[in-house]
């Protein structure tokens, strides 16, 4: 038995090719081949004469279909066939064997992008991904960076952060050259050499910084091995022990490249939401501003930890008990929380008259300032060094 070949015709316009003169036609498609029968426009010697063209089906370029706008198909000979008709285009695509194969890709995502189902479920899948890339992807593209990164970039970038912090925050120390030359001693000679090998060029730094009229204590390292200490850091360190204990977490921080690690994740999510909503004004840039916030503060919880334990491993191994950690990071939130409650005082009635709205939101407060906060959770920290310091005082050099 012969079965019957499917054909098919669709009604439209044709247009010579370079040319805006219009034709009634028809497409016909029989297997392979197309046909076009088109009418002789009514100012032409031969009106009413049908003239035929034809060639490969597979040949023709059909454009996507964008709601019920016009189709465009560009056929062999260049000239142009368009027609209203999407779902009959849509049919002769999907039932012909000899349809291009990118063409029947465009209609099969075209009809899950107007199934409210298929849409859904893209969004659901695009979310997800979005999640697993900032929480695994990123950090994890961020470490490889980093570390594939010569030691020669986090010198050239901690040189040029210094340079702008002593520019915009940063002041001329008031520590005695005494006193700075005798933490520069102590720790070339007890902590240097634990500090990740010759490439990274540790040099102590001393600056007084403060916000407003109050002093900050504070510590923090460059990806160079540049380490800032605060003039009231050095004030509140009641022995070496304590200096050379935030000395080696700072350490922490260079050996992991954490600060490596920061800026090529602040970045790339940088990238990534300029990328999504193009360029980051208005709206965008706070998407940019805020997302960089709170990815990189929750980072940075994770960097302090790492660097918490780097430097209670070393404090094992040079003969420092982890206490001093403890004591010094205290006296530091005991002074902050002092200088805070000292400024609050000032606006004793006005919190007065707010005292029941402050009460009922502060223990939400609590949580958004822990979760914001680049450090982690003190009393976590605080556990973790007495983990150490009971292991410190066994003699141990290895705490499990």
């Amino acid at each position: 038995m012969t079965q019957t070949a499917s054909v098919n015709t669709v009604s439209g316009k044709w247009y010579p090719k370079d040319s805006s003169v219009q034709h009634a036609a028809q497409l016909t498609v029989d297997n392979a081949q197309y046909k076009v029968q088109i009418v002789a426009h009514e100012t032409n010697k031969d009106t009413g004469k049908h003239q035929l063209l034809s060639g490969q089906w597979s040949h023709v370029e059909i454009s996507d279909r964008l709601g019920n706008t016009e189709r465009k198909l560009i056929l062999a000979d260049g000239s142009l066939f368009t027609t209203k008709d999407n779902e009959a285009i849509d049919r002769l695509i999907t039932s012909n064997k000899n349809s291009d194969t990118a063409s029947k890709w465009r209609l099969r995502l075209h009809h899950h992008e107007t199934k409210m189902t298929s849409v859904l479920t893209m969004l659901v899948m695009t979310v997800i991904f979005a999640f697993g890339f900032i929480k695994w992807g990123l950090p994890w593209t961020s470490q490889a960076v980093a570390h594939a990164l010569p030691q020669q970039t986090g010198t050239f970038i901690g040189k040029r952060s210094l340079d702008f912090m002593d520019r915009y925050f940063l002041k001329p120390t008031q520590v005695s050259e005494a006193k700075q030359q005798q933490i520069v001693s102590r720790f070339n000679a007890r902590l240097k050499p634990f500090g990740g090998g010759d490439n990274i060029d540790y040099q102590i730094h001393f600056r007084n910084m403060s916000i407003g009229d109050v002093s900050q204590p504070n510590a923090f390292a460059l990806p160079s091995g540049d380490i800032i200490l605060t003039d009231k850091f050095v004030e509140l360190s009641q022995n070496n022990d304590e200096i050379d204990a935030v000395l080696l977490h700072e350490m922490g921080h260079v050996v992991e490249r954490h600060g490596l690690e920061m800026l090529t994740q602040n970045s790339l999510t940088t990238m990534i939401v300029i990328l999504v909503l193009g360029n980051p004004d208005g709206i965008s840039e706070l998407a940019t501003g805020l997302g960089t916030a709170l990815v990189s503060n929750h980072y940075s919880r994770q960097y302090e930890t790492e660097a918490d334990k780097f430097a209670f491993n070393k404090m094992l191994k040079i003969g420092i008990d982890p206490q001093s950690f403890v004591d010094i990071l205290s006296r530091m939130e005991d002074y902050s929380t002092a200088v805070e409650n000292q400024e609050n005082d000032s606006e004793a009635t006005k919190q007065k008259e707010q005292k029941t709205t402050d009460s009922e939101a502060s223990a939400e407060e609590d949580k958004l300032s822990d979760f914001l906060s680049t450090h982690p959770n003190t009393q976590l920290r605080i556990e973790m060094a007495n983990k150490y310091s009971a292991c410190f005082k066994e003699g141990l050099q290895v705490c499990e």
